[in-house]
């Protein structure tokens, strides 16, 4: 009887010891992006927001967007985001300027990030009320793999000088449909490429 119980508590440690290097590994390369507002006090700096990478490891497939307003929480029940733009990945440290959003620090809508880490697990990142939240998984609508009429959803940062003109691909909550089986914690998807497709519904207004 001892050994079995020396067996099964060696099994636990072992278990245990794998868990703690997964998510050590997890956290050595994860990205966490914030949205900065830097006012351009210098005479040859203009005012604008910036995306920076606090994180570990490097942001890929950022999508960065807007909402009327967000509830920072996870999921997107009650938000309206809308604006998708793609932007370049961003290393740990990196940082990039969202000039399209102009130089008003006020905005009248609140921000979004959706990105991935080296092994395309999704990350979120909203701002509203000039409060910040991070949040693992997917929390905004799937862009980077969506399209409408053969084209993608999002626009690119090169050549999107203001968002002066109509809203794109505006996404509101009955657009979406999360997975029944996949926790709450990892909002719509957990990963690029698998797990759930959460715009079932989406079409072109």
């Amino acid at each position: 009887m001892l050994t079995i119980l020396i067996s099964i508590l060696a099994v636990l440690v072992s278990l245990g010891s794998l868990a703690v290097a997964y998510v050590s590994n997890r956290r050595s390369h994860m990205p966490v992006l914030q949205f900065r507002w830097d006012s351009g006090q210098s005479d040859s700096a203009d005012p604008k927001w910036w995306l920076v990478n606090v994180g570990t490891g490097p942001a890929t497939n950022v999508v960065v967007a807007q909402t009327e307003r967000t509830g920072l929480k996870r999921g997107i029940k009650g938000e309206v985001w809308f604006n998708p733009v793609l932007v370049p990945s961003l290393a740990s440290g990196g940082k990039l300027p969202l000039t399209w959003l102009g130089g008003t620090m006020r905005l009248d809508y609140g921000l979004g990030a959706s990105y991935t880490d080296v092994e395309r697990y999704f990350y979120t990142t909203k701002l509203g009320g000039d409060v910040s939240m991070f949040f693992i998984g997917l929390h905004l609508p799937r862009w980077p793999l969506l399209k409408l009429d053969g084209r993608k959803a999002v626009k690119t940062w090169w050549g999107l000088e203001d968002l002066s003109g109509p809203q794109w691909s505006l996404t509101r909550p009955d657009h979406v449909k999360r997975r029944w089986w996949l926790h709450p914690r990892f909002g719509l998807c957990r990963r690029l490429g698998g797990w759930a497709d959460p715009v079932l519904s989406y079409r072109s207004q």
